[in-house]
């Protein structure tokens, strides 16, 4: 369970392991955080993660030409995705010098590499390909870098241990740190997740870099991965479960249907003690930004919970006292603490 304990960045040291909110500057919803109408998702928590896509072209573009940081009342570390899955997802190319100009217009305190994620069942000499476009954008980027302050991750890709060994072989090591990408279509198979992070971790590591994980921080991973000595991990299911009226059930971490339970659950977050169930149903933008802060704040008490039970090296009597409300997160932890013992490489 070794992780390094603190990234240093210009607006702040970021204490791991850390969960980022995912944020964006699109939609309706983020006119009422910017605003501080409800209590913004950076508010809850030590760092968030932008989406580069969901930043472009937007009303608020011509307001950051000093920094994404001007946008918010107080200055906490931003890490800037390179929208690498976004834009595929678009069918848009990017030139990755293009993307990290934009990041250090950005003033991001961390950012990801342009990467090309790939895609569930691509032809193996496709696959190759994006492999090595992912690397030769990365040390691109590297070698390109004006903004010394931004510390630079470079996106990891691959689906095998001996995938993950060939790309670290292949990245220039003076990166920041280390992002693994390409894992959203892959998210429900635990076993191969667990594994490849694990080995790119122990690279990571042994370089004395930080390792963040993109994209797949349900519950069960977010234990899991704090329990490897992942540094960083991110998560937007706090608002994708809001835009179906879903809360996240403090007890079970499961998304319920507020429509259908007629009522919210017994929670003592601040937002459920103020408000009423018609405060979380509304069709506007301000009922939804209500229930994606609930969501974010279980996320976040359940993040404090495991840092505080790493540091007094009780973690598993956490995952017992979970696991009787949600049997999925001692599963995958009991897999992941079996494939540690069984390939220990630290």
């Amino acid at each position: 369970m070794d992780s390094i304990s603190k990234i240093k960045t210009t607006n702040g040291d970021i204490k791991t392991p850390a969960l980022l909110p995912v944020c964006a500057l699109t939609y309706g919803v983020w006119d009422v955080f910017i605003e501080e109408k409800v209590v913004p998702p950076w508010k809850l928590s030590e760092s968030t993660l932008f989406s580069l896509e969901y930043v472009r072209n937007t009303k608020y573009e011509e307001n950051i030409r000093e920094g994404i940081h001007k946008l918010f009342s107080e200055k906490k570390p931003i890490f800037v995705d390179s929208g690498g899955f976004q834009s595929m997802k678009k069918g848009i190319e990017r030139d990755p010098i293009e993307v990290l100009r934009f990041q250090e217009k950005l003033k991001a305190d961390i950012a990801a590499t342009f990467d090309y994620p790939v895609p569930l069942n691509i032809e193996a000499s496709e696959y190759m390909k994006m492999l090595e476009k992912s690397i030769n954008s990365a040390n691109s980027a590297l070698d390109n870098k004006l903004r010394k302050e931004m510390l630079l991750y470079a996106c990891v890709h691959g689906f095998s241990e001996k995938e993950i060994d060939w790309y670290f072989s292949r990245l220039n090591k003076n990166f920041d740190g280390y992002a693994i990408g390409s894992l959203v279509p892959r998210k429900n198979d635990y076993k191969t997740l667990i594994e490849i992070i694990y080995t790119a971790k122990t690279h990571a590591h042994e370089l004395g870099k930080p390792l963040h994980i993109f994209g797949v921080t349900g519950f069960p991973m977010l234990y899991v991965l704090s329990y490897m000595g992942v540094e960083t991990m991110d998560s937007w299911t706090y608002l994708v479960a809001s835009v179906f009226k879903e809360y996240i059930h403090p007890e079970t971490l499961k998304r319920v249907k507020m429509r259908i339970t007629g009522k919210i659950p017994e929670c003592d977050c601040f937002i459920c003690n103020e408000l009423k169930m018609e405060d979380f149903l509304g069709a506007t933008s301000v009922p939804q930004a209500h229930l994606a802060i609930h969501n974010l704040n279980i996320f976040m008490r359940e993040m404090k919970l495991i840092q505080e039970h790493i540091r007094e090296n009780n973690f598993e009597e956490l995952v017992e006292q979970k696991s009787k409300h949600n049997k999925r997160i001692k599963i995958v932890y009991e897999y992941a603490k079996e494939f540690m013992r069984n390939n220990p490489k630290n």
